[in-house]
């Protein structure tokens, strides 16, 4: 492939990104990712990516894979041995909203179409949940064990992980709206680590309290 065809392949995907992201996979067209490619010929998607549906895969890779990159990264390079429940748990919050919050045309984009697919889940969600989000949701309720015991069952770590991250995906949904309602606030761009703090304390606060209940013989 010469670098003209890198050319317009690189640019069919930054299109399709914009695309895919402003009108989901339903709603994009082979045409729409043309036209905002600055008018590639429409047969250049088959050529290049196979289709509209490898096409949206191919994006769906590349957003997933630099989520899970940057989770995984800082978290192998940050975690240290002997650290306590309660340091990972920190760092897990800040990690993730480092995630949602990494303003920028790919995070911003991730954040969009996730919200589409979990709302409206296409045939290729399941694939990067298996290969990108199951290694993490078990990793985490794993942490969650460490605070409720070994012997909780799954639904209560479920739940405690939907308790914990909850916040943070609730405020990376509607900060757009939020922003209009409390224009004074921070942009989350610069306010997620003061954000994750918090999300912190009441999280660690809210899993001691299991942990204490089913001590106490609740369930």
């Amino acid at each position: 492939m010469d670098a003209s065809e890198v050319g317009i392949k690189d640019k069919l995907f930054w299109a399709a990104l914009r695309t895919f992201a402003a009108k989901g996979y339903k709603g994009a067209t082979v045409r729409a990712v043309c036209q905002e490619a600055g008018g590639v010929n429409v047969s250049a998607v088959q050529y290049y990516y196979g289709g509209k549906d490898k096409l949206y895969q191919a994006v769906l890779e590349v957003l997933f894979t630099a989520a899970d990159q940057r989770f995984r990264q800082r978290l192998l390079d940050e975690a240290k041995a002997g650290d306590g429940p309660e340091e990972r748990l920190r760092l897990l919050i800040e990690v993730y909203c480092q995630v949602l919050f990494a303003h920028g045309e790919v995070g911003d984009a991730f954040l969009r179409l996730w919200a589409m697919e979990l709302a409206n889940p296409t045939p290729f969600l399941g694939d990067m949940a298996e290969r990108h989000s199951r290694p993490q949701t078990l990793a985490m309720l794993g942490l969650m064990a460490e605070f409720a015991g070994p012997d909780a069952p799954v639904t209560t770590l479920v739940a405690m992980m939907s308790c914990v991250l909850g916040p943070c995906l609730y405020q990376a949904l509607l900060w757009q709206n939020h922003q209009r309602i409390v224009p004074e606030h921070p942009p989350m761009a610069e306010h997620w680590p003061v954000f994750a703090e918090q999300c912190f304390r009441h999280a660690l606060a809210g899993l001691r309290a299991v942990g204490q209940a089913r001590q106490g013989g609740a369930t």
